[in-house]
């Protein structure tokens, strides 16, 4: 039950393409269904190198704004310690200071504590 084509069919004259069934795919249709195939992956390709550089891009932004972070660290370490230093100091002769209005409070308590003994003893 073949049906035959024309000698004068879609590959010239009398090709053997003119002698194939219905159901069978010409070579013309082949090479069309495999050129829309390649068309198919290419457009997918093209997409996914344009992803690989959108990522690559966005990649290297983070990079960039993680050494950003990383110096701003860092450097907030570094002040951060001498700020805690300075604090320390500062604290310390706070406390120095405190320390010795108390001593001169004490030293004068003291001396008008023994000087009220001896004139005490020299009422006596």
């Amino acid at each position: 039950q073949k049906k035959m084509a024309s000698s004068a069919g879609p590959s010239g004259a009398g090709g053997t393409d003119s002698m194939l069934p219905d159901n069978v795919p010409r070579s013309d249709d082949k090479v069309a269904h495999v050129q829309r195939e390649v068309d198919e992956v290419s457009g997918i390709m093209k997409e996914n190198v344009n992803t690989l550089v959108q990522q690559g891009e966005a990649l290297n932004e983070l990079h960039s704004k993680s050494e950003d972070l990383l110096s701003e660290a860092r450097n907030f370490k570094k002040s951060s310690t001498a700020m805690k230093n300075r604090m320390w100091w500062m604290d310390f002769r706070v406390k120095l200071a405190i320390g010795g209005v108390v001593g001169v409070i004490l030293l004068i308590i003291i001396i008008n504590i023994i000087n009220s003994f001896k004139n005490k003893e020299d009422d006596y």
